[in-house]
């Protein structure tokens, strides 16, 4: 025999708890009211006039007797579903009409539905009965509007309507939930336990979401790959993968040695940034700038894009004076170089001398004129020309307006580099100085190029020197400094003044005080001065009072007292200076005589020459 706990409470009140203790309970009630027949009429009368009590005590009756007695079952469904009865109970109600129902469609001639039709029960009415079961149980769930009250009507109440009403409603709540949580595995709990809930959609974006911003939270290239490793065809795995490429190059290019490009190159073939790296490899791997620095580069990056790139480098600093030899000697050590061919021609060209050579109006370059012949080499198609350096000539075809425009030759009269420039220095050491803008009038920027045009310091300068002992004269912004043959600043630009540097010093000023530094930078001596000159043949024209010019040697001590009103740099041991004199022809005028000296000050030679002008605190800012 099958009895509800009609008494248990539990979520809802809609739980219903079978218990052997309560089963026993139940058999002893029966005994205690005696075993006999119940009479369901009486029951039905009871029950049908309110009499509750008593309509139990004969519903129990007959299901005590016969368990499965449909008309014994629909009373007590009747039973525990009238509300005006103290022991309504609706999921007991639901109990007993679930047997009833599952008995339907009933059959007219069986003893039992003959009674129940006696007693006016008829489908409908089992099924109208049911239907307000159901619907008193869905109000009570909704009523208390909680997952565990939708999901107990789910479990045990039959109608398709509030069904899937009570399915709706615990979706919704079990999203709420899974969302409050913000958990990707509350979301993944949901999705899997919830595969048909109309939100499972929005619960799938929000956990894909959820997983990639959780798991890309250090936002680091090992996290990005973390995700593209978990979750292979995930919603934002084409993102993922940018981001993943972005910081992976981010991390390598923040250690920025060869090293970690070395291992970037060998881990990562297919990275899309693989072609930077390499550049980065390479520029990395010369940026010395040497020999032996394009050399190493040859031999041991044979796969990078700019192998042959570095072979010409190579090539073109080993021979950056163009001498015949140079060449010779370059394709004994470098067998391997890829272009043989242009040594022997580079080789042939470098023996010839050509010197620009003016012939109506217009230049060309020729060999070495003689007093009997002009050979011609180049035609003359320039409107100026400037000597073979490095194997690469100045020239410019257009008069000049507000500037003049240049460009770069070699010896077979072809432009090197589409470059042009208002500027054009002698390439030395293999670089040269170039500027942009009207250098006729000071406007102009500078920066050095090297032989294949492309700039190794950026024009940025308000002027710059040829090369003097490595370093070059830089002015910017007013204030002067040294670069390098990479363009790396040597000594900052902090002076107001300066000359280049000659025999390890150079004259730097502040505020018109000049001093003289070394290539460190550090000042050599404490002796300042008013103005000077370059050191040479170990001494120096210095003045203290713009008056009275003298020399000084290299420890700052004057060694020709300072009684010149001018003096020129010594050359070869001897310089020129000049003395304010009485004219010997009027005695009431004075003449600025010139004299030959040595390096103990003595008079070796009395000048009569027209002065040539003075070389103290001079500055070359190049030739044009």
């Amino acid at each position: 025999m099958i009895i509800a706990n009609e008494n248990y409470s539990g979520p809802g009140r809609m739980q219903v708890k079978w218990t052997k203790a309560f089963l026993l309970i139940v058999g002893m009630f029966s005994l205690n009211i005696g075993a006999f027949a119940g009479d369901i009429d009486k029951a039905f009368k009871y029950l049908n006039t309110g009499d509750y009590p008593n309509a139990n005590k004969y519903l129990r009756e007959v299901l005590q007797d016969e368990a499965n007695n449909t008309g014994a079952n629909y009373g007590m469904a009747k039973y525990f579903s009238s509300k005006d009865n103290k022991a309504y109970n609706i999921d007991s109600a639901n109990i007993y009409i679930q047997q009833v129902t599952g008995k339907l469609p009933f059959n007219v001639e069986d003893k039992q539905t003959k009674k129940l039709l006696s007693l006016g029960v008829r489908d409908y009415t089992i099924q109208s009965i049911q239907k307000t079961i159901n619907f008193d149980a869905y109000s009570a769930a909704e009523k208390q509007n909680t997952l565990e009250a939708y999901q107990y009507f789910i479990g045990h109440y039959t109608d398709k309507i509030f069904l899937e009403k009570a399915t709706d409603m615990r979706n919704q709540k079990a999203y709420i939930i899974a969302m409050s949580l913000q958990t990707t595995a509350a979301l993944a709990d949901f999705i899997k336990q919830y595969p048909n809930a109309t939100e499972l959609k929005e619960a799938k974006e929000r956990y894909e979401k959820l997983l990639y911003e959780q798991t890309t939270a250090p936002k680091t290239f090992q996290a990005y790959k973390k995700y593209l490793d978990m979750n292979p065809t995930g919603a934002y795995v084409t993102e993922a993968h940018q981001l993943y490429e972005e910081k992976l190059v981010e991390y390598y290019n923040l250690k920025h040695d060869l090293a970690a490009y070395i291992e970037f190159e060998r881990l990562y073939k297919q990275h899309p940034a693989l072609k930077a790296v390499q550049d980065s490899i390479y520029i990395l791997a010369t940026e010395a700038g040497s020999i032996e620095a394009f050399k190493n580069f040859v031999s041991n990056y044979p796969q990078n894009p700019h192998w042959s790139e570095a072979w010409d480098q190579l090539y073109l600093l080993y021979t950056a004076e163009t001498r015949p030899d140079d060449y010779a000697r370059f394709i004994a050590n470098f067998p391997a170089y890829p272009n043989r061919e242009r040594i022997f021609k580079d080789a042939e060209l470098a023996s010839k001398d050509l010197q620009p050579f003016e012939k109506g109006n217009k230049w060309g370059y020729v060999l070495q004129p003689t007093p009997d012949s002009i050979v011609q080499i180049i035609g003359f198609d320039y409107e100026e020309a400037f000597p073979f350096k490095y194997g690469l000539a100045a020239v410019r075809t257009q008069s000049c307006s507000d500037s003049c425009t240049y460009f770069y030759i070699d010896k077979k009269n072809q432009r090197t580099f589409n470059g042009e420039f208002n500027y054009a220095g002698d390439f030395e050491q293999g670089l040269a100085v170039v500027g942009l803008g009207n250098c006729e009038t000071g406007t102009c920027k500078y920066g050095m190029i090297n032989k294949r045009g492309a700039f190794v310091v950026p024009v940025e300068y308000d002027e710059i020197a040829e090369s003097q002992e490595d370093l070059y004269l830089a002015a910017k912004k007013e204030k002067y400094g040294f670069i390098d043959h990479n363009g790396q600043t040597a000594i900052s630009n902090k002076y107001t003044d300066a000359l280049p540097f000659s025999m390890g010093l150079a004259a730097v000023a502040l505020d018109g005080n000049w001093f003289f530094i070394d290539k460190m930078g550090a000042q050599k001596f404490i002796n300042r001065f008013m103005d000077v000159s370059s050191f040479s043949d170990s001494l120096c024209a210095v003045t203290q009072d713009k008056q009275n010019w003298g020399y000084v040697d290299m420890t700052g001590n004057f060694v020709i007292e300072p009684k010149y009103e001018s003096a020129e740099d010594f050359e070869n041991g001897f310089a020129i200076i000049s003395k304010k004199e009485k004219d010997p022809r009027n005695k009431s005028l004075f003449i600025s005589q010139r004299y030959r000296i040595n390096k103990s000050g003595k008079v070796i030679e009395k000048l009569t020459a027209p002065k040539a002008p003075s070389k103290k605190g001079g500055k070359k800012k190049g030739r044009r």
